[in-house]
């Protein structure tokens, strides 16, 4: 009974960080070409995620961050804000798009696309399936740094 108790005992403490585990909101895949930062880039987070909503009505954006990531060759913040996800369902060209590597204050490089303010262009596609949702983007900077990738929302938080 004893070595029954303690192969319970092994057992709880061995799982027990996986039952408490947060999921996963959201996954990142980037690929840069150019900049000092070229290479192919892929993450995942239990914080953050997408939303819909929430930075105007018909709007549709992400937050992927590593707040507490301190590599500066590290990947740690993509952010895109698409003010018509309805237009996005088949490719928009109007979105904000920053990509980030380094600690918030002393950032080691990022990479801007702000169609609106013409730096940079590139088309976005939003799949809004409702509690999940991919976003593909391919977009390239006023300096010419490419960037494609994908993002794949676990969840999506609605507002407006």
């Amino acid at each position: 009974m004893n070595r029954q108790l303690r192969s319970l005992a092994v057992l709880v403490i061995l799982t027990a960080p996986a039952a408490f585990a947060a999921d996963v909101k959201e996954t990142v895949h980037v690929v840069i070409t150019g900049g000092k930062h070229a290479g192919t880039y892929n993450g995942s987070t239990d914080r953050g995620g997408c939303s819909a909503g929430m930075t105007g009505k018909g709007s549709f954006g992400n937050q992927y961050s590593l707040p507490k990531e301190n590599d500066p060759k590290v990947l740690n913040s993509v952010q895109l804000i698409v003010p018509d996800a309805k237009a996005a369902a088949s490719g928009t060209h109007n979105f904000f798009l920053n990509v980030a590597f380094g600690r918030i204050f002393k950032r080691d490089a990022e990479y801007k696309v702000d169609t609106e303010k013409k730096i940079g262009t590139g088309t976005v596609t939003v799949h809004d399936k409702g509690s999940t949702a991919t976003i593909n983007f391919d977009a390239k900077t006023a300096n010419g740094v490419h960037l494609v990738g994908t993002i794949d929302c676990k969840s999506v938080m609605r507002g407006q």
